[in-house]
């Protein structure tokens, strides 16, 4: 005698997983990007900040 697996809560639960590990990739993919972001406007606010305090200190403005 075979058992039959029940077809229809394989195929909700390969979605269902699927789905889950979709939208982790996504959510990871999200944050590294926004970290990224981050990482370069704080350089440029950096720089903006120096060139200013460069042109405060010898007052060329």
């Amino acid at each position: 005698m075979v058992m039959n697996m029940n077809n229809k809560g394989f195929a909700i639960s390969t979605v269902l997983y699927s789905l889950i590990i979709l939208m982790s990739l996504l959510l990871f993919l999200l944050i590294g990007t926004m970290s990224f972001s981050r990482d370069n406007s704080s350089e440029l606010v950096d720089q903006v900040e120096e060139e200013l305090n460069e042109c405060v200190w010898q007052g060329t403005c």
